[in-house]
């Protein structure tokens, strides 16, 4: 089986609330996703989709992603797409860095391999591990008023994971997790994701000033050394996210003890070829995990899921429906979504197919 043609198609994915914004004056009602199609000599297609958060969140931007696509197709095309190492060392040796286009590519040869051999990518990564996988949802910046209702709407509708997004100044930051924490449960879990905002005073002063609230911490301050000099003077958990962007970020931070849990973005990686690696040193080093990606619609979340499935229920802190975030669905046989769960079919490969009425043609390698 080799690779005959990849297709590189585009869509943009609209917010469904007012504006997701967070820390640093961000915000974002349009997405621009990008999906591949790679078909083989054989017939068999595969499909992958990245969507960077806006051109602003991670070291990836969506106008950018066919460029790199049109460096990385004729690296591949005519490979054996079950061979997904392999063609992460040639698609290494093509291009340096860019790992969000690499992984539509990654992605989609996944899929490949599990039509290839009748199975569901979760049993190719390890097992039906966490079949029913807890999701949270983000409660994007707002006024408080804003929030709460959000906060109410979720937690009426079975989500006991919140994402509180932060990064208004320290002490209106402070005010509003007070505010909010009157509605607390004892079994939710909150996590308050400043997404890198904050000097590591302002971290410091925050973390002091709700230290009886029990949250997780997500990349309080921008840079690595900021968030690991915070690691043993705040009293919350730490959750890394934006300082991992590789294998060896995340030995650095576990030989530093820099972190308890970290935010798994398979895109941000390269795709699940390296995310997997990733995954099993967590779970060996018992740091939890939320399993997600950047943004997207079922593709993406489909991709993510089987990752998130395979893993131990002891590592995966919860994941996220990404496409459930969009006013339109980009696929079909998109996880299913159940009071605050998320379950998969069996259906081999990620179980997906696109809606291509939904999407724009912008090239074709042969």
């Amino acid at each position: 089986m080799r690779i005959a043609s990849i297709a590189v198609y585009t869509a943009d994915l609209e917010y469904t609330g007012k504006a997701y914004a967070f820390a640093g004056g961000r915000s974002h009602q349009v997405f621009t996703s990008i999906v591949v199609v790679l078909t083989t000599d054989t017939g068999l297609e595969g499909y992958g989709e990245v969507c960077p958060c806006g051109p602003n969140y991670m070291p990836a931007f969506a106008e950018g992603i066919p460029s790199c696509l049109s460096l990385l197709a004729p690296a591949v095309i005519g490979e054996d797409p079950r061979e997904v190492s392999s063609l992460h060392e040639r698609m290494n040796q093509a291009l340096t860095g860019q790992a969000v286009a690499k992984a539509a590519i990654d992605i989609a040869c996944w899929d490949i391999l599990g039509k290839a051999t009748g199975l569901p990518v979760y049993t190719l990564l390890g097992g039906l591990q966490s079949p029913s996988m807890p999701l949270h949802r983000i409660v994007p910046l707002a006024n408080p008023a804003e929030m709460q209702e959000s906060l109410r709407q979720y937690r009426s509708e079975g989500f006991r994971h919140i994402q509180i997004k932060l990064g208004h100044d320290v002490e209106e930051d402070i005010e509003l997790v007070r505010i909010l924490s009157k509605q607390k449960q004892s079994d939710e879990i909150w996590i308050g994701d400043i997404n890198g905002a904050w000097r590591r005073d302002q971290a410091l002063r925050f973390s002091r000033g709700i230290e009886d609230v029990d949250l997780y911490l997500e990349q309080p301050c921008r840079g690595y050394e900021e968030c690991l000099s915070l690691r043993h003077r705040v009293p919350h958990a730490i959750k890394l996210d934006e300082s991992l962007n590789s294998l060896g970020d995340l030995q650095r931070a576990l030989r530093e003890d820099a972190m308890d849990a970290i935010a798994l973005k398979v895109s941000k990686f390269g795709g699940l070829t390296p995310s997997r690696i990733i995954r099993d040193v967590c779970v060996d080093a018992g740091i939890s995990m939320t399993i997600e990606d950047a943004w997207g619609s079922g593709i993406a979340t489909a991709a993510y899921a089987h990752l998130a499935a395979s893993t131990p229920t002891r590592a995966l802190l919860n994941t996220t429906d990404l496409h459930n975030y969009n006013t339109s669905q980009l696929a079909s046989g998109a996880p299913d979504v159940r009071g605050g769960s998320m379950t998969l079919s069996d259906r081999p490969g990620l179980g997906v197919v696109p809606d291509f009425t939904m999407l724009a043609l912008h090239d074709v390698y042969e």
